[in-house]
C-alpha cells in the first residue's frame, strides 16, 4: 500500500529539516515524498535539497498559502493514503507510518483514520493529547472542544477528497475545520480512531492568529445548514455560555491574584520604608557620637596605641 507524505512549507529553516528527518527515518518503504514550497526566501531550499535523494516529487513555486499548497500536493499524490507532515511538526517515533499502515490493512473500511498527538508549547511544555472517539467527534467539533480532531494526526484516503473536495482555498487558517465538519456529516465516510500517537505537534504555528482563526471557524459554522438546526444551535449556545463562565472566573481569579499581590506589595513598600527610617537614624547617631568628646579621645588613644605600636616594632 503506497503512502503519500506531503510537506507544505515556506521560509521554514528553523524547524523543516526536523520535519523531513522524521518522514526519511520511518520503517516503512512504501513512501511517496511530497515537498510543496512557496518560493521560500531563506534556507528552506537548500535544507530539502539535502535529502533529494528520499524526496519523490519538489516543487517551489509561489502559492495563495497553506490549503492551496495541500491541494497541490494532493493532487500530485499517487498513494492510497496521504498524510500531512507539517513544516513546523515531526512523526512522533520512526514506526508511526508502518502503525498507520497495519491498521489500515486491519481496518480496511476506514476513510479516515485519526489518533493522538503531542502538543508542544511555547513555554516548551508538551503534553499527549487524546480526541473523541468517532460517535463524538463532530459534537466536539461543533462546541470548539479541546478533544477535537487535529489534520496533523490524522491519516486520509486519498479518494476521499475525491468524493468531499479539496480544502476550501478562501479560508487561510481554518479550511482543514471546514472539511472534517463536512466529512463528520457525511454519513458514507467512515472514520476510525486508532489510539496511538501520531505526531508532535507544535502549537502557535499558522493558527496562533487567534483573532483570524475564530472568525474563519465562526464563518464555517454559520454556513454550514446543518448546523443552523435547533439541536445543534441549542449545543453552540450552551458551549459558549460555559466559555463565558469560565472566562469570568478565570478573570475573578486572576483579579483576586492581583489584589494579593498589590497588598504584599504595600507591606513590603511599608517594610522598605521603616528600613530607611531606621538606617536614616543610626547614621545621625553615628554622627553624633564622632562629634562627641568620648569618640575624640578614643580616637586619640587609638593612635596614640598604633604609634607605640610601631615604635616597637621598629626597634
Amino acid at each position: 500500500m503506497k503512502v503519500s507524505v506531503i510537506t507544505v512549507c515556506k521560509n521554514s529553516e528553523k524547524t523543516l529539516e526536523r520535519t523531513i528527518r522524521g518522514v526519511v527515518q520511518q520503517t516503512y518503504t512504501d513512501l511517496e515524498y511530497i515537498i510543496i514550497d512557496g518560493a521560500s526566501e531563506d534556507n528552506t531550499n537548500a535544507i530539502i535539497s539535502q535529502y533529494r535523494a528520499h524526496i519523490q516529487d519538489w516543487v517551489s513555486e509561489p502559492d495563495g498559502g497553506i490549503y492551496q499548497a495541500m491541494n497541490k500536493g494532493i493532487q500530485r499524490a499517487t498513494g492510497c493514503f496521504i498524510y500531512f507532515s507539517n513544516s513546523d511538526d515531526y512523526l512522533f517515533d520512526e514506526r508511526v507510518i508502518q502503525d498507520l499502515v497495519e491498521f489500515a490493512t486491519t481496518h480496511r473500511d476506514c476513510d479516515l483514520i485519526y489518533g493522538d498527538h503531542e502538543a508542544r508549547f511555547l513555554d516548551n511544555n508538551a503534553s499527549i493529547h487524546q480526541p473523541m472517539p468517532p460517535e463524538l467527534l463532530l459534537g466536539e467539533m461543533v462546541e470548539l472542544g479541546d478533544r477535537r480532531i487535529h489534520q496533523p494526526a490524522s491519516f486520509f484516503r486519498k479518494e476521499l477528497f475525491d468524493r468531499l473536495g479539496l480544502f476550501d482555498e478562501t479560508y487561510r487558517i481554518a479550511s482543514d475545520y471546514k472539511w472534517f465538519l463536512r466529512a463528520l456529516q457525511d454519513s458514507t465516510v467512515k472514520v476510525c480512531y486508532y489510539p496511538r500517537t501520531i505526531v508532535s505537534y507544535a502549537h502557535g504555528g499558522a493558527s496562533a492568529n487567534i483573532r483570524q482563526l475564530f472568525d474563519e471557524v465562526f464563518e464555517i459554522q454559520s454556513q454550514c445548514a446543518a448546523l443552523q438546526e435547533i439541536a445543534w444551535l441549542q449545543k453552540r449556545i450552551t458551549r459558549f455560555q460555559h466559555l463565558y463562565i469560565q472566562q469570568l472566573e478565570t478573570i475573578q481569579k486572576q483579579q483576586q491574584a492581583i489584589a494579593k499581590r498589590r497588598d504584599r506589595i504595600r507591606t513590603l513598600e511599608t517594610q522598605l520604608a521603616n528600613s530607611d527610617a531606621m538606617i536614616l537614624d543610626l547614621h545621625q547617631k553615628i554622627e553624633l557620637m564622632r562629634s562627641s568628646k568620648f569618640w575624640q579621645l578614643r580616637t586619640a588613644w587609638v593612635e596614640i596605641k598604633q604609634t607605640l605600636k610601631s615604635i616597637a616594632q621598629n626597634r
